[in-house]
């Protein structure tokens, strides 16, 4: 299919200087998507066999080495042609060719050889400056989840994964491929947490099996445990707690004694032993969590609900009170959540105020001379602060506390069971079945 270039613009509907501009490597752009396409077609439609390889072969090389390469064969061939043809040459088979001028020197490149070797790699690698604006606009999202919750920001989080994919496609510097490959699985990660705050448990799935094979790519111990703990709290809000036992077990495999394994203690395996009424294992694992924390340089305040950091002690505390409702032991609940309500009332996450109010209001219903009244007033105070922003969890214990105060007398439980009807019409967010969502 070789063509000369105004043909060949000509076949494709394009300006001959965008040929040109291709053809000399002048153009630091890619092509457009709908130009891109044209090129796919006529390559995949219009090509032979011969002319694949030959492409394949020049961009391996550069078209400037696989030319000088050509043309030192093409010269060879001539002159050896020529010396079987000549009447001297009554033993072609036997009689050296003579050799071509420059052959010892062709030994190594021109000069310009290398340097356009040297541009073609510089080409393909991703610029540092590049990389670092990604991250920092990744950790932006994450700083701003809990503000704005996972409907506003998983499109921006899916729009700055396709960028990653598209650096992932040019670069083949093993640094930069290295940053790019942790980016897309930390950013697959976040999907997948988001999926689950929204009741998404399918999408969830997805996103968590495409971060845990990009984590395993990169043999990223740190992030598969991260993943491994991911896919605990997924199923531990599907109901599915042996499943988010198991994931919690094999990512402590993975995390060892790494800040990653305090997660995995608390969030993971502590609270979906608490769901099967395994009270001693709950204790076990509280406890072991609390002595990695010991051990592990954690924040001092309420590290976010959604971080690739270790958990903090307050954070820890409020997943060991929630562990400790579900083995029915309430009085370590009201200790856990009662420790570490003022930390939780005076930081950003409305999300973490509502929970820890609800798991107190639950206990304080359920325990030994329950206080039903003041455990209303907390509850209600959890639908007021996370109104507007609703996620699973919350949407998930308000409800678990509505079918434990079903039986209690009306006049004391019906404002909330009220408010809790009225907070629910307007979360149909965080139910299954929504439509997918789409990346700006």
């Amino acid at each position: 299919m070789r063509q000369p270039i105004r043909q060949f613009a000509a076949m494709l509907g394009v300006e001959t200087t965008t040929v040109n501009n291709w053809r000399s490597g002048l153009s630091a752009v890619k092509p457009r998507s709908e130009k891109q396409e044209i090129l796919d077609t006529t390559y995949a439609k219009r090509t032979t066999r011969e002319d694949r390889e030959r492409f394949d072969q020049i961009v391996a090389e550069g078209e400037t080495a696989w030319r000088a390469r050509h043309s030192k064969q093409a010269r060879r061939h001539g002159v050896a042609e020529e010396f079987r043809r000549s009447p001297r040459s009554s033993s072609p088979a036997t009689t050296a060719i003579p050799p071509v001028r420059g052959e010892v020197e062709a030994s190594f490149e021109r000069p310009s050889l290398i340097i356009e070797r040297m541009r073609l790699l510089r080409a393909k690698g991703a610029d540092d400056g590049v990389l670092d604006v990604i991250e920092v606009a990744f950790g932006d999202i994450l700083a701003r989840y809990e503000a704005e919750g996972p409907t506003l920001l998983a499109p921006e989080v899916l729009a700055l994964r396709r960028q990653v994919d598209v650096l992932l496609d040019q670069c083949r510097q093993p640094m930069h491929l290295a940053r790019l490959y942790r980016f897309a699985g930390q950013m697959s990660g976040a999907l997948a947490y988001m999926a689950v705050n929204l009741g998404r448990f399918q999408h969830a799935r997805m996103y968590g099996e495409e971060a845990l094979g990009l984590a395993e790519f990169t043999r990223d111990r740190e992030l598969i445990a991260w993943v491994k703990g991911t896919q605990s709290f997924c199923s531990y809000y599907q109901g599915d707690y042996a499943r988010a036992v198991d994931a919690a077990q094999e990512g402590l495999r993975v995390a060892g004694s790494s800040g990653q394994a305090i997660r995995l203690y608390a969030n993971g395996l502590a609270r979906a032993l608490g769901k099967l009424g395994d009270s001693v294992g709950v204790h076990k694992a509280i406890e072991a969590a609390m002595n990695l924390s010991d051990n592990t340089d954690t924040s001092h305040g309420l590290t976010p609900a959604l971080s690739f950091e270790s958990y903090s002690v307050p954070r820890l505390m409020a997943n060991a009170a929630t562990a400790h409702l579900s083995a029915g032991d309430h009085s370590k609940t009201l200790e856990y959540g009662q420790s570490v309500a003022e930390l939780v009332d005076t930081s950003d996450s409305v999300w973490s105020q509502a929970l820890v109010r609800l798991d107190v209001a639950t206990a304080l219903v359920k325990q030994k001379g329950p206080d039903t009244e003041h455990a209303m007033s907390l509850a209600r105070q959890a639908l007021a602060t996370s109104h507007g922003q609703p996620i699973r969890s919350v949407w998930q214990r308000a409800h678990e506390l509505a079918d434990v105060v079903d039986t209690i007398d009306r006049r004391v439980v019906g404002t909330y069971l009220s408010e809790l009807e009225d907070w629910t019409s307007s979360a149909s967010v965080v139910s299954e079945g929504a439509r997918p969502i789409e990346g700006r």
